[in-house]
């Protein structure tokens, strides 16, 4: 038992990953995030404005689901901010907003546009499908002040937050100066 221990052990400093102590209790959603490097949506923003010298706005609005945490990241080998609103007892409700400079933007056109939306502003919003680690993810994309935003729910609450939601909450982004 001793060696299948001390080798778990080996083979989790060898993979770099960080190993938990078994204790039955999984790390918590503040641990595991902050591994990951996200830190407060404030931080995270401010992180990628100094970077780009450019005020990034975000939605005012959040889908009418619970959350019950929230987590920035300025990713800056990618130039990307991301932000993830999650819930640690209902793990379908999960949100993200990932948002790059335009001209970084990731090109969406070899996915399939499921519709397409006029936001207020007059942009054009496609809504795809995505999937990630075997979970499927609505996402509306979208160009504003020069920013690509990619608004994205898991498919488990699309009941709730549909397409239309995530436009409502796209055009809850004011114009920057």
């Amino acid at each position: 038992m001793k060696r299948i221990i001390l080798s778990l052990i080996f083979i989790g400093v060898l993979s770099g990953s960080t190993v938990y102590a078994s204790t039955g209790k999984p790390p918590s959603y503040e641990e595991m995030y902050s591994e990951w490097g996200y830190t407060t949506i404030n931080e995270a923003l401010s992180q990628v404005e100094d970077a780009f010298n450019k005020e990034l706005l975000l939605p005012s609005r959040v889908p009418p689901i619970i959350f019950t945490h929230y987590f920035g990241k300025f990713d800056e080998p990618g130039r990307s901010f991301h932000a993830q609103f999650v819930n640690d007892r209902t793990p379908a409700n999960h949100y993200k907003i990932d948002v790059r400079a335009a001209e970084d933007g990731v090109d969406f056109q070899k996915r399939k546009v499921v519709d397409t939306y006029k936001l207020k502003s007059g942009a054009t919003a496609n809504y795809i499908s995505l999937s990630q680690h075997q979970i499927g993810w609505g996402a509306l994309v979208f160009i504003k002040d020069s920013w690509q935003y990619v608004l994205s729910v898991d498919e488990r609450v699309a009941p709730t937050v549909t397409p239309e939601v995530l436009v409502e909450i796209a055009n809850s982004i004011e114009s920057g100066s």
